[in-house]
């Protein structure tokens, strides 16, 4: 399945707040620059599609196939950053 660009951002993101602890919203907001509001349709346009999951504490994480497209982006950043 195909995502857009944005997701994989937002996904991405997640992974890498995710490696210093629990994220919520407001994190991935402070992150990525964006609005709550903003944020909050998009993880839950997101959670819809099983890419991530919202906890009912709030905390997001990544489901199977929202991980395996993050490492993916992740790594894919790590090595151009290196060249």
């Amino acid at each position: 399945m195909q995502i857009r660009e944005s997701a994989e951002m937002y996904l991405e993101t997640i992974l890498v707040l995710s490696k210093k602890g629990p994220v919520r919203s407001i994190d991935i907001a402070r992150e990525m620059g964006f609005s709550r509001p903003s944020v909050s349709v998009t993880i839950h346009n997101l959670a819809a599609e099983h890419y991530v999951k919202i906890e009912e504490d709030g905390t997001i994480t990544l489901e199977d196939k929202g991980r395996e497209i993050a490492e993916r982006i992740y790594e894919r950043h790590l090595v151009l950053s290196a060249l």
